[in-house]
């Protein structure tokens, strides 16, 4: 199988489904969760998301265009999480859309999907036969004679990995050098993203900011360090024979395996953003990649757990920790460059 050089339908899928989820959750509980029906029926939204995944395996099998490839991935996303929205529905005997371990289950769905995704990205580059079927791909523009100056650009960077013993290169080359390339037009949504990314980045450049982002995680690694020491003087004193200690120490032995994750989540992700504080004095570029990590970890490893009690309202944590983490990866590239000048 030819894998594709274009993995921004696959973002576009998991984004749209995501949103998707959310914004039904939202509307639902703004709008008292409203039927759609009547006489004994109930159109549950399950059957809207199977429409849209319908249409947009229509989409992909009747037209052969990179942009009906968007469009499918966009509409197959809503699809796609209008129908996981209703999971809870599926896996409890009383059919309970409100079941509470729904949030969890679906965040970690959706963690598994993006992981495959980035593993399916990375794990092996284009073969040069990969790389020149995707430039034929591009050269689909060239049929309408136009092409932008990007799509350009990734056709012939994509030629030069391909086989350049093969027939075709000299003529597909040609053929794109030929073309005169459209300067690329962004869409309004283009236009306000790149609005956005610029103040982002000019409120990231200020040292306030990055100084309150790093007291963030002072704060974690101190609350992380100050539990381990109360629970390493609990046990002590447990077992000197202490009986209050010995009665708390049982009853977090009792709190069950979601607990113990939750304990040891917290703990690791406390010790990576202490040394990231250590570490930030001498290389700045390692204490953000240590702070990345204790992110991770939450995010990987305690929030599916948290979900469990919290349902949809742990979203919100959830969507705090993406906003760290997309600014520490920001901010990691801007000190690769510092350092590259």
């Amino acid at each position: 199988m030819i894998r594709s050089a274009e993995q921004g339908p696959l973002d576009t899928f998991l984004v749209s489904a995501v949103l998707t989820v959310l914004g039904l959750r939202a509307y639902l509980q703004a709008t008292n969760y409203p039927r759609l029906g009547g006489a004994g029926l109930h159109i549950a939204h399950v059957l809207w998301g199977g429409l849209g995944m319908v249409i947009a395996i229509g989409i992909l099998l009747v037209f052969i265009s990179r942009q009906s490839r968007r469009i499918a991935a966009f509409i197959g996303g809503i699809g796609f999480g209008a129908f996981i929205d209703e999971l809870g529905k599926f896996v409890t005997a009383d059919n309970n859309y409100f079941y509470k371990p729904t949030a969890a289950l679906i965040y970690t769905l959706f963690i598994a999907l993006f992981l495959i995704a980035r593993q399916l990205r990375t794990f092996k580059k284009l073969t040069p036969e990969e790389s020149l079927v995707n430039a034929i791909e591009y050269s689909k523009d060239l049929v309408a004679g136009r092409i932008s100056e990007t799509a350009r650009d990734h056709a012939l960077a994509l030629l030069a990995a391909a086989d350049q013993a093969h027939p075709l290169m000299r003529e597909l080359r040609e053929e794109f050098l030929a073309v005169p390339a459209v300067p690329d037009q962004p869409s309004t949504l283009g236009r306000v993203a790149s609005a956005a990314q610029r103040v982002y980045a000019a409120i990231v450049e200020y040292k306030w900011f990055r100084r309150i982002f790093a007291g963030l995680f002072i704060v974690q690694a101190g609350t992380a360090l100050i539990s381990g020491i109360a629970a390493v003087l609990l046990a002590g004193a447990a077992v000197t024979g202490n009986g209050a200690a010995r009665v708390a120490l049982e009853q977090a032995s009792d709190s069950g395996f979601t607990s113990w994750i939750q304990a040891v989540a917290s703990v690791l992700g406390g010790a990576f953003a202490l040394r990231g504080v250590i570490r930030l004095r001498s290389s700045r570029l390692r204490a953000y990649a240590d702070f990345e990590l204790a992110v991770l970890v939450d995010l990987l490893l305690a929030q599916p757990f948290s979900l469990l009690g919290a349902g949809f309202a742990g979203y919100v944590e959830v969507a705090f920790n993406l906003a760290l983490l997309g600014t520490l990866r920001f901010m990691h590239e801007q000190e690769h460059q510092l350092q590259r000048t």
